[in-house]
Parts: C-alpha cells; sequence; structure tokens
C-alpha cells in the first residue's frame, strides 16, 4: 500500500480533497503553481514542497493530478519537468480531474513503458463531497493498480470500478450531463414560478420533497454560489465537460442535444434568479 502520496491541483475541489489525503496520514508532497495560499496551508497541515511535478513524482509512491484542464494535465504529465520525468516504475499516477477518456489513454500508454500504472479516477460531489470525504469516484484502468490504491482513494469517497481506462471518465462525464441539465431546467423552473408569484424559497423546498428533486435543489445556495456576476472560473469548466461528451458524441453519432444546449449556455453568463413576483 502506497504511504508517499504527490497531489498536484490544489483548486476548489482539490485542496480539500488533499487535506483529507495528508488527514488519512499519509506523506504528501506538493507543488505550486499560481495561488501560494493553498500551498502554505498544505504544509501547515504536514505536507512538503517541492519545485515542480517531476519532483513529486521523485517523492512519491502515487501522484494525483486534479488540475482542470486537459492542456494543464499535458504540461503536468508530458512537460520538461514532468511527472513521467521523475516517476518511478511500480508507482502510480490517478487522473482525479476531468479529461478526455483518449487522453487518459495516451497517459497510460506512455506510462506503461516505464512500468508505471494509471487510473483514470474522476470525481462527482462538488466541494461539500471533497470536504467530508464523500466524493463518488469512477474508476477506470487495471483491476489489481485499483487495490493497490483503493486505501488512498477511499480517504476522499466511495469507489464505483467502472472498466478500462478511461472509462471512469465516462461514468463522470454521464454524471456531468445530468448535473447541468438539472442545474439550467431548475433555473427555468425557479424563475417561471416566481413569474406566477411563488417564492424562491418555498419553490425550494417543495421540489426537494417532490419529483423534481436533484443534487441541484439540494444544494441550492451552493449553486446559487456559483452563478455570481462574474462567476468563478469554475463554472466555465462545466462547458468544458460538456464539450467532451459533444466530441464523442459525433464519434460516436449520437445525438445530445440538450447537452449540446447547455454547453453554449455555460459559455456564457450563469442564469440569474428573479428576486420577486413580476407578474
Amino acid at each position: 500500500m502506497a504511504q508517499k502520496v504527490g497531489f498536484i491541483g490544489l483548486g476548489d475541489i482539490g485542496l480539500p480533497m488533499a487535506k483529507r489525503v495528508v488527514g488519512g496520514g499519509y506523506e504528501v508532497t506538493v507543488c505550486g503553481h499560481v495561488r501560494r495560499a493553498p500551498i502554505e496551508e498544505m504544509k501547515s497541515l504536514g505536507a512538503k514542497e517541492v519545485a515542480n511535478p517531476k519532483e513529486v513524482a521523485l517523492a512519491s509512491e502515487v501522484t494525483i493530478v486534479m488540475v482542470q484542464t486537459d492542456q494543464q494535465a499535458e504540461e503536468v504529465i508530458f512537460g520538461p519537468d514532468g511527472l513521467l520525468k521523475g516517476v518511478k516504475g511500480g508507482n502510480g499516477i490517478l487522473l482525479m480531474g476531468t479529461y478526455a477518456p483518449a487522453f487518459c489513454k495516451k497517459v497510460a500508454e506512455a506510462a506503461k513503458a516505464k512500468k508505471v500504472q494509471v487510473l483514470d479516477a474522476p470525481v462527482v460531489g462538488a466541494r461539500m463531497g471533497a470536504e467530508k470525504g464523500t466524493l463518488g469516484i469512477s474508476v477506470g484502468g487495471n483491476k489489481d493498480a485499483l487495490e493497490k490504491y483503493r486505501a488512498v482513494l477511499e480517504t476522499m469517497g466511495r469507489i464505483t470500478y467502472c472498466g478500462d481506462i478511461g472509462m471512469g471518465q465516462i461514468v463522470k462525464l454521464v454524471n456531468n450531463i445530468c448535473a447541468t441539465v438539472n442545474a439550467w431546467v431548475l433555473a427555468e423552473a425557479l424563475n417561471w414560478g416566481i413569474r406566477n408569484g411563488a417564492t424562491e424559497e418555498m419553490l425550494i423546498e417543495h421540489i426537494k420533497i417532490g419529483s423534481g428533486n436533484s443534487f441541484s435543489a439540494q444544494n441550492w445556495q451552493w449553486l446559487k454560489s456559483m452563478w455570481t456576476d462574474p462567476p468563478p472560473p469554475t463554472y466555465y469548466v462545466g462547458a468544458k465537460d460538456l464539450g467532451h461528451v459533444l466530441d464523442i458524441g459525433v464519434e460516436l453519432r449520437q445525438p445530445t442535444p440538450l447537452t449540446a444546449l447547455c454547453c453554449e449556455l455555460c459559455k456564457g453568463p450563469p442564469p440569474k434568479i428573479l428576486q420577486g413576483p413580476t407578474k
């Protein structure tokens, strides 16, 4: 069982995930990118800071990659000071951000030459789940590798084994289709109800006990915080994730019209909820 864990990507969800890992008694190594505050917080909890991903890999038995985009992950893994320059045979890489399945397969193929195991293990459950250690983790890759790193993953949430490398991402993207479409539908429904004289608070409480219930309704205040003006960078990640869905849909000739609409909506301003009846 791995005891030395690298963690790259201390963002809105990555930081509380990393805190769960260090809280689980693992030796955690991190490296900075832009913001210093998450690095300093991790150091205060006992993590060690090094200069770059290569040095993270040199210090770790398994390294978690939780950066936002495929392009960022490409640099972290394949760059001049990337993970593959430092990772050792018998060690592992856990791709826990949301990336294209084809990218995960590319990483696994490149790592195979160094006898390094790769799992794609993206998460669902948002920041609240990361803080509580209740994330859903959909894992693709070798089952033996999963067992090797199961204990580390279970400090962050509950595992669903999905199949070969890349299938973890497919399952995560299915969740994101539902989550994003549900969020936009909820905003539309609330505004319709408010225009007809209902209040936002009453509608949300009733939806939570009705057939219209969803993660979005149950976590309404958090969702609204994502719809500020201007929205945080994490809001636009939804368009990136749905873009992966649409690209795969084109390859498979599988129509995804609602996903396409929400992808376009996510590229613009977030929905606004009416402040009171205007009828």
